[in-house]
């Protein structure tokens, strides 16, 4: 491959840097060091009634999970894959105290403990000793969380003053949308590529604003004045929005390290008494919203 400098003067794709590829902060499997650190938080996983009697398939940095709910209540999070012969365990089978794999009915608990081998003398006489893989989960704000990393890092999950302490008329209510994505529970990119985007208020009046005419409330349609500051827990953005009607619409977002972001709802600006957005920044968002006052004029419930 030759490239000429009249292909660059010419600046066609064929004078192109052949890409690359910078994996730091995008790799999140086990190992690797952002996959470390991220293994030092608790992530959200599912909202309550994702953990049931049915299965359910869950993918968290990069692991493939299962998800459910045994008949005691208990929420369990196992690797997908049965110890014994590999088989899914989506396809198994939720019972009073653990999950059955389909295929040769091994149950394990929701702490991957096996209690049954039927298909083994005396129904498993090394059962004791066998462990399927799974992580711990705690349930709050509507959501399960899990924590990924070593025991010995494990940290407190985390209470949020916004979502423990509010006025009358505001709400939580948990969400697996997302207004960033498009509303997807699903978004097929990297974590970082949408976390980034957290801290750009000026792609809101291009993409969310003309494109497809205002997707927000109108007063975010226009080009804010923009500081970034540092805070304790990331990055505070402060934009400001001057109106054609005199009025000033000021909103504050702020990145808080390493996956979250609190905003105020990108769809609710009149008169809110206070409007909290906790997400989480993973492939699946799952959003614990403070909701606006009833009495607000647009909008009253949370996105």
């Amino acid at each position: 491959m030759s490239i000429t400098q009249r292909d660059r003067d010419l600046g066609t794709g064929y004078a192109m840097k052949p890409s690359t590829t910078r994996s730091e902060l995008t790799s999140v499997g086990r190992g690797t060091p952002m996959g470390e650190l991220l293994r030092r938080y608790w992530h959200p996983v599912g909202l309550l009634n994702d953990a049931a009697d049915i299965p359910r398939k869950v993918r968290v940095l990069g692991e493939d999970l299962v998800l459910f709910r045994d008949r005691h209540g208990r929420a369990g999070l196992l690797h997908a894959r049965c110890c014994h012969r590999g088989t899914t365990l989506y396809y198994g089978k939720v019972e009073e105290d653990g999950i059955r794999c389909c295929y040769h009915g091994w149950k394990f608990d929701t702490e991957g403990r096996c209690l049954e081998q039927p298909c083994e003398p005396e129904g498993g006489l090394f059962k004791d000793k066998v462990r399927q893989p799974w992580y711990p989960v705690q349930e709050r704000y509507g959501l399960i969380f899990a924590y990924l990393g070593p025991a010995e890092k494990k940290p407190a999950l985390p209470r949020y003053e916004c979502l423990e302490n509010m006025d009358d008329g505001e709400f939580v209510e948990a969400d697996d949308s997302s207004i960033g994505g498009g509303g997807p529970v699903i978004i097929p990119c990297n974590w970082l590529q949408h976390f980034e985007n957290v801290v750009d208020p000026y792609h809101v009046p291009v993409l969310h604003g003309s494109f497809s005419g205002p997707q927000f409330t109108n007063m975010m349609a226009s080009m804010p004045e923009v500081r970034f500051e540092m805070s304790p827990r990331g990055v505070t953005v402060r934009s400001i929005r001057h109106q054609d009607d005199g009025k000033v619409f000021y909103r504050v977002t702020e990145a808080v390290l390493p996956t979250l972001r609190g905003a105020q709802s990108a769809r609710c600006a009149i008169r809110p008494r206070r409007i909290d957005r906790l997400d989480a920044a993973d492939r699946r968002h799952l959003v614990p919203d403070l909701g606006c006052a009833p009495n607000s004029t647009e909008n009253s419930g949370g996105t």
